[in-house]
């Protein structure tokens, strides 16, 4: 049995990051008159930049990260400092999206999938994209690793979203490869996963239990989530996984 990550040690691994979104937040309320989107992503940027602290993300560097990454500014400043009761105004005109992404969650999760589906299109204005429903899920992985959602709450909404937007399952799908090698990478910094028996024991438990075909991530993915998310040392990430030994037989099986 793995054993599960509280939500304590979850914000400890992610302290600074937690760090930097209170610094971003920080500033963005001193100039709570002069604040917008684009301001919001601008400073993330700079201050992640600076602190050098990688946005949550797989491989990709999509051009929109950093507006991804302000999901992890909404978490903070919506679940930890309640500063959509406290300066809504400056709260709303950042986090809208976020809000209405909350929205589509909560439907999702109350609404069976035919009435969730009406609502999701009615909510984000007619047609959805694979970005879209990416960013919803994004928005409740960040809740998980920041320590304010759980695993199962991101799984259901995996398999219920994926029944409201079929057209996206592929994506869904894609996606939850991501979420096992983000939760590998975490059970690592947490020191829960110490060997690549433990690994993959918990890559074969999480494919079961959310339940979609084809959805293991590779060792290389894994490590690349580890290290830029994460910050785990390369080397401890190759002594876990056996990478190198990885590579020889790989190399082997290819000459063969």
């Amino acid at each position: 049995m793995i054993e599960s990550i509280d939500p304590r040690k979850a914000r400890e691994i992610q302290k600074t990051r937690i760090e930097a979104a209170m610094d971003a937040l920080a500033v963005l309320l001193k100039r709570k008159n002069n604040v917008n989107r684009d301001s919001a992503r601008k400073i993330v940027e700079e201050i992640y930049r600076s602190k050098k602290i990688q946005p949550i993300r797989g491989k990709a560097w999509p051009q929109d990260i950093w507006d991804k990454e302000l999901a992890t500014l909404y978490v903070i400043a919506k679940y930890a400092l309640m500063l959509h009761e406290e300066n809504p105004d400056v709260f709303y005109r950042i986090f809208s999206y976020e809000e209405t992404l909350e929205d589509v969650i909560r439907i999702v999760n109350e609404k069976n999938s035919e009435e969730a589906r009406k609502f999701i299109h009615f909510l984000l204005g007619g047609e959805i994209d694979d970005n879209t429903v990416a960013r919803i899920l994004r928005l409740e992985t960040t809740k998980l690793l920041l320590g304010f959602s759980t695993e199962d709450r991101v799984i259901d909404l995996m398999k219920k979203l994926s029944e409201a937007l079929p057209e996206h399952a592929s994506t869904v799908r894609k996606y939850a490869r991501y979420f096992i090698a983000l939760r590998i990478a975490q059970s690592i910094a947490a020191n829960i996963v110490r060997n690549r028996i433990a690994k993959e024991a918990l890559k074969q438990a999480l494919a079961a239990k959310i339940g979609f075909e084809k959805i293991m991530p590779n060792d290389e993915y894994i490590e690349e989530i580890a290290v830029n998310v994460f910050n785990i040392p390369k080397k401890k990430i190759t002594r876990i996984l056996a990478l190198k030994n990885n590579n020889k037989k790989a190399r082997k099986n290819k000459q063969d």
